[in-house]
C-alpha cells in the first residue's frame, strides 16, 4: 500500500457598510456549513458545487471515506487562482493493486459575477467547468508524493490560522494514509508559490492543456492583513475566506 506521508477591526468607529459586508460574509459561510459534499456528489454539477464547496474544500467525503479504511492512497489538491477567475481541482485515486492512478483534473471558471444574486447564491458563483481523466503509473504518482513532502505536505508549522481567501491564490492538499487525512496549504502572502515543486509535478502528468494561472511574486502578493483589510471594506458578498484550524478548512 502507498504511504503518502507520516502521520480589525482597530478602529471603534466602523462605517455601518463595513459592519453588514462583515455580516453577509459570515452569513453565507454559516448559510453553507451545513451543505455536505458526500462520495455521491459531482463537484462538476455547478449546483452541487455553489451549495457545497466548502465541505469540498475541506474534503468532508474523503474524511469520511478515510476513516473507514475505503481511500487509502487518495489526494485531493485544488487551486484557488482567484475564486470567479478559475479554479483547478486534481483528484488522485489508486487503482487495484496501486500499480495505476487514476488522475481527474477539472477547470472551474471564469464566472459570470454580474449575473449573480449575491444575497441568495453567495459566495459560489455557477460556472461551468472542463475535465480531463488520466491514468499515470506508480512512479507518475510518487513524483506528486514526493514534491508535495518536499513543499511541506504533512511537516507545516504555524498554519494554524491562516486565511485563504477567495479573491487571492491559494493551494490545498488532502491524502488519506492509514485512516489519517493531512491537510496541507500554501497561501500567497504567507508562502512563496512560484516556488512550490508540485504544480509543475501536476501539469506534468495532467492532459488540461491551459497553463496554471501565475501567482504572484512573494514581493508582490498581498499580505494576511491587507487581504483582512479588504474583506472589511468590501461591499461585495462574494468574497469570502476559509481559515486553517489544525487539520480543518473552517
Amino acid at each position: 500500500m502507498v504511504k503518502l506521508i507520516a502521520p480589525l477591526l482597530n478602529k471603534i468607529n466602523i462605517k455601518r457598510t463595513n459592519l453588514n459586508s462583515l455580516a453577509v460574509l459570515t452569513l453565507a459561510a454559516v448559510g453553507l456549513a451545513g451543505c455536505t459534499f458526500t462520495q455521491n456528489s459531482d463537484v462538476s454539477n455547478p449546483l452541487v458545487r455553489k451549495s457545497t464547496w466548502f465541505s469540498y474544500l475541506n474534503a468532508d467525503d474523503l474524511r469520511v471515506a478515510c476513516s473507514a479504511g475505503d481511500a487509502e492512497g487518495r489526494i485531493r489538491i485544488i487551486y484557488n487562482a482567484d475564486y470567479y477567475k478559475e479554479v483547478r481541482v486534481f483528484e488522485l485515486n489508486p487503482q487495484s493493486g496501486n500499480q495505476q492512478f487514476e488522475l481527474t483534473s477539472r477547470v472551474f471558471g471564469p464566472a459570470q459575477v454580474s449575473n449573480i444574486n449575491v444575497e441568495v447564491t453567495a459566495p459560489l458563483g455557477a460556472f461551468s467547468g472542463d475535465v480531463t481523466t488520466d491514468v499515470i503509473d506508480r512512479d507518475g504518482y510518487l513524483k506528486v508524493t514526493d514534491a508535495l513532502q518536499n513543499d511541506g505536505f504533512g511537516t507545516q508549522q504555524q498554519g494554524d490560522g491562516v486565511r485563504l481567501y477567495s479573491d487571492d491564490f491559494y493551494w490545498v492538499a488532502l491524502g488519506c494514509s492509514s485512516g489519517y487525512v493531512t491537510l496541507g496549504t500554501w497561501m500567497s502572502g504567507v508562502d512563496d508559490l512560484q516556488a512550490l515543486t508540485f504544480p509543475n509535478v501536476l501539469s506534468e502528468i495532467s492532459s488540461i492543456e491551459n497553463d496554471l494561472p501565475k501567482p504572484p511574486a512573494k514581493d508582490k502578493a498581498r499580505s494576511q492583513s491587507a487581504a483582512q483589510s479588504a474583506a472589511i471594506m468590501n461591499d461585495d458578498s462574494r468574497t469570502f475566506y476559509r481559515t486553517v484550524r489544525g487539520n480543518m478548512l473552517r
